[in-house]
C-alpha cells in the first residue's frame, strides 16, 4: 500500500501495476484486494516432459503432425517452419501482429472492464513486436497454407510465449498441427520439457494441450491495479 502512495505522488499521473501470486497463498491475494488490486485471471502451466529414450514418442508426434491435417486440405500448400524471431522477412512479421491483435479476446486485458479493447489489441500487438521480436534468442514456429498465415508460435529454449491463429483457418484443424509442429521444433532444439503459460479462460487451447497429453501445474492469480 505504501509502494503504490509513493507511485502516486512521484508519478502524479495514470499508471498500472500487474501483480502474479500463487493460488495457495490465500493471505496474498486477501492483501492485494484490499489495497485496490482486482482480481484479472488466473493462470496454469501445461507441461510436457520429453524422454529421448521415448522414440516411439516423438514418432507418434511426427505422425501425428501429418494425419491431423484435415482431408480438404492440400499437404502441398502446407508451409512449417523454423526459426529464430531476427529472421523473419518483414511481412510475416506484419502478419504475426495483426493475428496476435484478433487472437485475443478473453485474456485479461480484453476481460478487464478498466481496459478498452483498442486498448488490449494493441498491447498483445505492441507486445511481439517491441518486445519479443527484439529479442534474437526467441525462435518463431509458423504454419502457413497457401502462404497465407495459419498461425505461430513464439518460444524460447523449452517455453511457449505465445500463439496465435489467424481467425480465417479457425475451426479448419490446423491449429493442432502448429502446437504439434511447435512442440517437435523445441523437442529438435533439445529442450526435455515442453512448457507454457494460459489463461483458464481459454479453454479450447486447454483441451489442445490436454489431448496432446500435456499435465498442469502452477495455478496462478493475477491481479490489475489502475492507479
Amino acid at each position: 500500500k505504501i509502494i503504490l502512495q509513493e507511485k502516486k505522488e512521484t508519478l502524479k499521473e495514470n499508471f498500472f501495476v500487474q501483480l502474479r501470486v500463487k493460488a495457495e497463498r490465500l493471505e496474498e491475494v486477501l492483501n492485494a484486494e484490499e489495497v485496490g488490486f482486482r482480481f484479472a485471471e488466473m493462470v496454469i502451466s501445461p507441461f510436457l516432459i520429453i524422454d529421448y529414450k521415448d522414440t516411439e514418442l516423438i514418432t507418434s508426434l511426427r505422425y501425428k503432425n501429418e494425419s491431423v491435417l484435415p482431408k480438404d486440405i492440400k499437404k502441398e500448400f502446407v508451409n512449417k517452419e523454423k526459426s529464430s524471431v531476427k529472421d523473419l522477412e518483414t511481412s510475416l512479421k506484419e502478419s504475426i501482429i495483426r493475428t496476435s491483435k484478433e487472437t485475443y479476446t478473453a485474456d485479461r486485458f480484453h476481460m478487464d472492464p478498466n481496459c478498452a479493447n483498442s486498448i488490449a489489441d494493441n498491447r498483445i500487438g505492441l507486445w511481439v513486436e517491441k518486445d519479443l521480436f527484439q529479442d534474437n534468442q526467441n525462435m518463431c514456429t509458423t504454419v502457413e497454407y497457401k502462404e497465407k498465415l495459419v498461425g505461430y508460435i513464439i518460444w524460447k529454449e523449452s517455453r511457449f510465449i505465445i500463439g496465435g491463429l489467424s481467425n480465417q483457418f479457425i475451426g479448419k484443424g490446423l491449429g493442432k498441427s502448429l502446437y504439434i509442429q511447435s512442440i517437435l521444433d523445441v523437442v529438435d532444439n533439445g529442450s526435455k520439457e515442453v512448457s507454457a503459460n494460459i489463461s483458464v479462460n481459454n479453454i479450447p487451447v486447454l483441451n489442445l494441450y490436454s489431448r496432446l497429453g500435456f499435465s498442469f501445474r502452477e495455478p496462478t492469480y493475477l491481479f490489475h491495479y489502475w492507479g
